[in-house]
């Protein structure tokens, strides 16, 4: 009888997939209870009853895992804010419909918000560059992009003025919706 290894390659893939989710789930609920900075690998290890080294062949470090978490939230905030692509709005209303869903995203999802948080705040020393880090990165520039887009929409149709600098504009955006969330 032959074994079908695709069939085994793929159960496994999969079961890693689960397992790997498991591990963002409960690590996502320590955080809240916890914050980042008091969650450890050692209080998860027990959450998910995995050994500590299991994690580490998911995870190369807590940044890895943090950095998986707020890839993730950024993914979800960004099909969040896709909503307002369909609808037709004046650039300053798409701008604060997105300033909205933001708020409404990370009120909703507050462990989002506080591993992103986490990570801002890291020295640029500090931080290392995760595959999460990466795609959260790329994602990260969508949405900032897709603000850019309303901000420009805005000066053309004449319902924000012509003359801003939009990446200065953008940055001060951003840092005052961080400083209320």
């Amino acid at each position: 009888m032959e074994v079908k290894t695709v069939g085994v390659a793929d159960r496994r893939s999969r079961e890693r997939e689960q397992r790997r989710k498991a591990i963002i789930k409960a690590a996502k609920r320590l955080v809240v209870k916890h914050g980042v900075e008091g969650m450890s690998m050692n209080q998860l290890a027990e959450a998910t009853e995995l050994n500590k080294a299991t994690l580490y062949l998911y995870f190369s470090d807590k940044d890895d895992l943090i950095d998986a978490i707020v890839y993730e939230g950024l993914v979800l905030l960004e099909k969040e804010q896709q909503k307002s692509d369909g609808r037709r709005l004046s650039g300053l209303e798409k701008v604060l419909d997105l300033v909205s869903a933001t708020f409404a995203f990370y009120k909703r999802h507050p462990v989002y918000f506080y591993t992103l948080n986490h990570q801002e705040r890291r020295k640029a020393t500090e931080r290392v560059e995760t595959p999460f880090a990466e795609k959260g990165n790329e994602v990260a520039l969508r949405v900032f992009e897709r603000m850019a887009g309303g901000v420009r929409g805005g000066i053309r149709d004449g319902s924000i003025r012509n003359g801003i600098e939009i990446d200065v504009f953008l940055v001060l955006l951003y840092a005052q919706m961080y400083g209320v969330t």
